[in-house]
């Protein structure tokens, strides 16, 4: 490896070089952003009604 090669590797081995290349990516699917959030409350929502529902069809649930 020569030299400028060298440093480019250290470079990326280092954690500030990402955090000043990218300092905040914001994606959709983020917990904290509102369709992560509304995806999140999907996957709960989903999940208690299919459980309501197979109480439902077991008899045990009005």
């Amino acid at each position: 490896m020569d030299k400028n090669e060298d440093d480019k590797l250290t470079l990326t081995a280092d954690e500030r070089y990402w955090l000043e290349r990218s300092p905040r990516r914001r994606k959709w699917d983020e917990w904290g952003s509102p369709v992560g959030l509304s995806l999140g409350w999907a996957i709960f929502i989903v999940s208690i009604g299919f459980f309501l529902y197979l109480l439902h069809l077991a008899g045990l649930l009005g």
